[in-house]
């Protein structure tokens, strides 16, 4: 295999992670790259300063994240790539385990360093426990999730259920070897971390953690800083949400309260497979017909049995029918920004109008990212945000920021 320009392979299992992860970059100037599926991730792709692979591998069984995550670092060494971070979800949800090992295990390395904490978004670790906005992560709105709840609140002991890799706490030991977890529960402490992992690994650079810690790492390039590129962003919002975090239900009332028109699908049908094409186009146009708000929200909330099938099925038969209805949105000639929920949704957004990577441009808010993406030869941008991410009103501020002139439609500044 060739070698690639690439300095740091990102590797996100969702896309949402990918984006707010490639975004830290772009706005240093260095050239990102998100590809949105790991299949042949690494062509073409020799122009990218960072590079940032969306695996898709948080609802799989771990054993096949492992395999996924152990032949992407393989390819990328074997590429000349000199630095792997690992991507986690910051309420540590998916394989976490099975894929630090297989990092890990890819690299032939003795050590990676695992900072787990983004303290700007109320995440926090002390002791080897992980915290989410002062409570512990087991106990949290994450052990609450629909589809992939947490149960431990010890790293250790969530890293455990999926492998038997060494884990050790860093400072309790002279000797750290395996998977080794940092403290962490301030951002001066976090730009330190990103400081010293930086300028003390060997000849790769093996780290793993949340989009913030990226935020703190050094620019990969050396060339000049990159222009915003040119795309539409209309400044009224639709929102399709595919989260059922609490997080996100408290921003979709507070929307709500505040005049948004705001329309369930319907579950039962998308669960049970039975929402028809016709029923869907259906929905789109009366929904486009009555969207008179500058905030207009389709979410998943509508109550539902939950069928007896694993959760990745679950994930992704909501991230299926929330992408067919974007495009049945796209059809009925909606000119709104949109503004995607969920790694899932977000996915299925993608697959449905078969776009193959994506731009991100900047941050509206941390961890709310604008990008850019090509679709029947046209630029568009759309907003992403993890459901669990955000203020209560954090949908009435983007609407208000897109009103801007630094937003104006035609040039996006970072």
């Amino acid at each position: 295999m060739k070698q690639l320009r690439t300095k740091l392979l990102i590797l996100a299992d969702d896309l949402t992670g990918a984006l707010d992860s490639g975004v830290q970059f772009t706005t240093k100037g260095d050239q990102v790259y998100i590809r949105v599926d790991h299949e042949n991730a690494l062509e073409d792709t020799d122009k990218a300063d960072v590079l940032v692979v969306n695996t898709e591998t948080r609802h799989i069984p771990s054993d096949e994240a492992y395999r996924i995550i152990y032949e992407l670092v393989r390819e990328a060494i074997d590429a000349g790539i000199t630095g792997i971070y690992k991507k986690t979800d910051s309420g540590l949800r998916g394989n976490v385990g099975a894929e630090l090992t297989a990092v890990l295990d890819a690299a032939q390395a003795d050590r990676l360093a695992f900072i787990p904490a983004w303290p700007a978004m109320g995440r926090t670790t002390k002791d080897g426990i992980h915290y989410v906005n002062g409570e512990r992560l087991a106990e949290s709105i994450f052990a609450k999730d629909v589809i992939d709840p947490v149960k431990d609140s010890l790293i250790t002991d969530l890293i455990h259920r999926q492998t038997d890799a060494e884990v050790t706490l860093h400072g309790s030991s002279s000797e750290e070897k395996g998977i080794v977890v940092y403290d962490c529960t301030d951002d001066r402490q976090l730009a330190e971390l990103a400081k010293e992992i930086c300028s003390t690994h060997d000849k790769i650079l093996l780290a793993a953690g949340c989009a913030g810690l990226l935020e703190k790492f050094p620019r990969q390039s050396e060339g000049k800083t990159a222009d915003a590129p040119e795309t539409g962003l209309d400044k009224d919002l639709l929102v399709l949400s595919g989260s059922m975090n609490d997080i996100t239900r408290k921003q979709l009332e507070n929307a709500e309260r505040n005049g948004s028109l705001r329309v369930h699908v319907p579950m039962e049908k998308i669960v049970s497979d039975s929402w028809s094409n016709a029923e869907i186009q259906k929905f789109a146009r009366t929904f486009l017909q009555e969207a008179d708000t500058p905030v207009a929200v389709i979410d998943t909330m509508a109550p539902f049995v939950k069928p007896d099938i694993r959760h990745e099925e679950l994930a992704a038969k909501i991230a299926c029918a929330m992408g067919r209805t974007a495009r049945c949105l796209l059809e009925e000639g909606s000119a709104r920004t949109f503004m995607i929920i969920g790694g899932d949704t977000l996915l299925g957004f993608i697959r449905e109008l078969g776009i193959t990577a994506l731009r991100p441009i900047c941050e509206i808010a941390p961890g709310i990212v604008l990008a850019g993406y090509t679709h029947n030869g046209k630029n568009h941008c759309l907003i992403t945000k993890s459901g669990a991410f955000g203020t209560e009103d954090q949908l009435t501020e983007i609407q208000q920021k897109l009103q801007e002139d630094r937003y104006d439609i035609g040039k996006v500044q970072h």
